[in-house]
């Protein structure tokens, strides 16, 4: 489980640094046609839809690293016990509001496919899936790291 979880991380990583090359790409074009006075209208919707799936791929990667917002000061006053307890307790609020965002970010896609982008006439569900897709890699993350024993049960297995 946790192979997959590393494999799936790295996907997440090599889809983020594309997105962000091709961000930077599109917008030094954007800033480079400007100059000349030629206007690329599709370069500013590229660059939204790019900074959006870059922004929830680059999240799902944060849960996956450990790297999101916490405030561990309370929490590391309590023992290796009940710290894991407490962390369970986050985890599984945070599994359930990720629940609720796959589900209604699938719904929401689906119910936004027949409307289409203003310049590229793309489908907007393009933008919304970026919701659900995310939030599945981060549900799946959630999982292993719900799953997983701490460093110290992992100790006292190898005793």
């Amino acid at each position: 489980m946790e192979k997959l979880a590393t494999i799936l991380a790295k996907i997440l990583s090599y889809l983020c640094i594309i997105a962000l090359a091709l961000l930077s790409a599109i917008v030094l074009i954007q800033v480079v046609s400007r100059f000349f006075d030629v206007s690329l209208p599709a370069t500013e919707e590229l660059a939204r839809l790019l900074i959006v799936w870059l922004t929830f791929l680059g999240s799902a990667l944060a849960i996956h690293e450990k790297m999101h917002l916490g405030v561990r000061y309370f929490v590391n006053l309590a023992s290796e016990r009940y710290q894991r307890i407490i962390d369970t307790f986050i985890y599984a609020l945070v599994a359930v509001l990720l629940a609720i965002l796959v589900f209604y970010g699938f719904s929401l896609s689906v119910t936004a496919i027949t409307t289409a982008s203003a310049t590229m006439r793309l489908p907007m569900a393009v933008f919304y899936l970026a919701i659900p897709v995310s939030s599945l890699f981060a549900l799946y993350f959630i999982i292993v790291h719900i799953l997983k024993p701490n460093q110290a049960e992992q100790k006292e297995a190898s005793l």
